[in-house]
């Protein structure tokens, strides 16, 4: 049996959190323990991570929820979120923007024809009358569900009470796994008086189960909360869904030059899922500039402490991006006269930055493995990320 990403994520945080701890770095991923067992012993409390936090495990990727309309699938998430207005509209007002040049705040998001060829008409072909987007039908596979407990509100940073997250990724007419993601990012509910600390307990609660079908029972159960339409109570879905997110090369590999992109879309006030400015992330003209410059002299304080934003304009210039260019896998923002910490803070904070050469990561936090229908998670998530979350995770539910 191939070994899944619960080993993975067990033998990279036992290095990262058994190390300084007076434990020793285990040495052969088949012998690793479940995450949490070789930290320090503190406290009682386990936080197994690949249960809890960021859940790619085979037998909940490869579920019957995650196919067709089922709980977990692409067609599901869309179905619901497209609930009080027309479904085809919706797909196509979404699906189609790359097929067009897009202005968002002022700057121009280039059409990638190629969405056509390898995404949507063979989509169209399965669908009964060859011209609509099937649902049950969306080339698109469940690659994580993930529980972010760190994008709450904590003093000034954050809002709400965390966030849930559907991972899919891209599939071509050939069925094989496309460089092309897609991410779900749901504010969860706090309208029937849901905390912080509810919600931890609640996705805690899974960490004791084994895989199976009573942990996929509960953790239907949890996304539900924030994936069905039913748990919005009337609410507009664009008050639920933070914001989508793509990132692709798939569409370029035609091209001369190949070229990773990612885009943001939420939902606006008619219902509809539209593209949006890139958080945190000004075009990539700006990259080295004397604006750059003033915009980081400006915002060190914020941006040392996580709190600046990055507005559509800065000194009367279109400043933040319509979408996030990646020229290579090394890519780093340049701050004229930036200290080093100042302009690593700022580039890690940015969509290209945090997926290129300051995290060290090849442009996919999350994507398919290439030997198998496993999830590849990035080193900086493992090694950086996740010693954070399980002990933000441990603050919260285990007190």
């Amino acid at each position: 049996m191939k070994r899944n990403m619960h080993g993975l994520f067990t033998v990279a945080l036992t290095l990262v959190l058994g190390v300084g701890c007076g434990e020793v770095p285990v040495s052969d991923p088949g012998e690793a323990e479940p995450i949490g067992e070789n930290e320090e012993a503190l406290t009682d409390c386990v936080v197994d991570a690949a249960k809890e936090l960021f859940i790619t495990d085979l037998s909940v990727i490869q579920d019957a929820r995650a196919t067709g309309l089922g709980k977990w699938s692409f067609g599901y998430v869309v179905q619901e979120m497209a609930k009080g207005h027309d479904q085809q509209e919706f797909i196509k007002g979404f699906m189609e923007t790359w097929l067009t040049d897009q202005v968002v705040d002022g700057l121009t998001i280039k059409a990638r024809a190629r969405m056509e060829e390898l995404v949507l008409g063979p989509w169209r072909a399965k669908s009964a009358d060859g011209k609509t987007y099937d649902l049950a039908k969306a080339p698109m596979s469940l690659l994580a569900i993930v529980y972010r407990l760190d994008l709450r509100k904590k003093l000034n940073v954050g809002e709400g009470v965390g966030e849930g997250r559907m991972v899919y990724n891209v599939h071509g007419p050939d069925g094989r796994a496309l460089p092309f993601t897609m991410i779900f990012e749901y504010r969860l509910p706090s309208n029937r008086g849901q905390t912080p600390e509810s919600w931890a307990r609640e996705f805690h609660a899974l960490g004791a189960l084994p895989f199976g079908p009573e942990y996929n029972t509960k953790l239907e159960v949890l996304t539900e909360k924030f994936v069905s339409a039913k748990s919005w109570q009337g609410m507009q879905p664009g008050s639920v869904l933070n914001q989508l997110r793509t990132n692709e090369i798939a569409l370029t590999f035609g091209d001369a030059t190949p070229l990773w992109e990612l885009r943001q879309f939420q939902i606006n006030s008619k219902g509809k899922l539209l593209p949006a400015s890139v958080g945190l992330t000004p075009d990539l003209v700006h990259n080295n500039t004397t604006l750059l410059a003033d915009f980081v002299r400006q915002n060190e304080r914020k941006i040392l402490d996580g709190t600046h934003k990055v507005g559509s304009r800065f000194k009367g210039e279109p400043f933040n991006g319509g979408s996030s260019r990646v020229p290579t896998n090394t890519f780093t923002w340049e701050v004229p006269g930036a200290a080093e910490n100042l302009r690593k803070a700022f580039s890690i904070a940015t969509c290209n930055g945090c997926h290129a050469g300051d995290t060290g990561t090849n442009f996919l936090h999350v994507g398919r493995s290439r030997n198998g229908p496993e999830t590849r998670i990035s080193n900086f998530i493992l090694e950086t990320e996740f010693p954070k979350r399980v002990a933000d995770m441990k603050s919260l539910a285990c007190e």
